[in-house]
């Protein structure tokens, strides 16, 4: 075991993610997101500057069984979670950059699991409380449980998982030699 600022032979950085390449299957969730993302932010700054909805076209009727009176809370959530959280995902999945981690996994893959369960409890919701039905209802579903789905296949679980080393050497590993 070396204490000199190296790491021992075979051994991975504490926090590392497996493995340098990252699955194909990778791009088939990151293509979704990168759409939820942009429309997240669009529609979120277009209830953010016009709360009333008459921009999107959004009727105001359907707020009558929410506890919200306007569209700018549904805005914030719309730009802060799927516009730049969708954002940061993606960045996560693609850079994997290592951290020590409460969990198993990279913070990205289990935010994605988590944004897409939002996703479609979200959208369920709204078929629950509104009359009408649109078009991008069952296509965030879809979205959704692409999200949930792709980071539980073995080879999205294998690449995003975190090495652990209980060796309290790491610890003496300078910072910039630990990527």
């Amino acid at each position: 075991m070396a204490l000199h600022g190296s790491i021992p032979a075979g051994a991975s950085v504490a926090g590392s993610v497996r493995g340098s390449r990252r699955p194909l299957v990778l791009w088939a969730l990151v293509v979704p997101m990168a759409l939820l993302s942009l429309g997240g932010s669009f529609g979120g700054l277009s209830f953010l500057a016009d709360p009333t909805g008459s921009r999107l076209g959004a009727d105001p009727s359907w707020l009558e069984r929410t506890p919200v009176g306007d569209f700018l809370l549904p805005g914030l959530f719309l730009f802060g979670v799927y516009g730049i959280g969708a954002a940061l995902l993606i960045g996560g999945l693609i850079s994997r950059r290592p951290a020590r981690y409460l969990w198993s996994y990279h913070w990205s893959w289990l935010g994605t699991i988590g944004m897409g369960a939002i996703l479609v409890a979200w959208i369920v919701y709204e078929l629950l409380i509104f009359d009408d039905r649109m078009i991008l209802q069952p296509i965030l579903i879809a979205v959704g449980l692409t999200m949930i789905a792709i980071p539980l296949l073995p080879s999205m679980r294998r690449s995003y998982a975190v090495r652990r080393i209980a060796s309290a050497s790491m610890n003496l590993v300078p910072k910039e030699e630990r990527r």
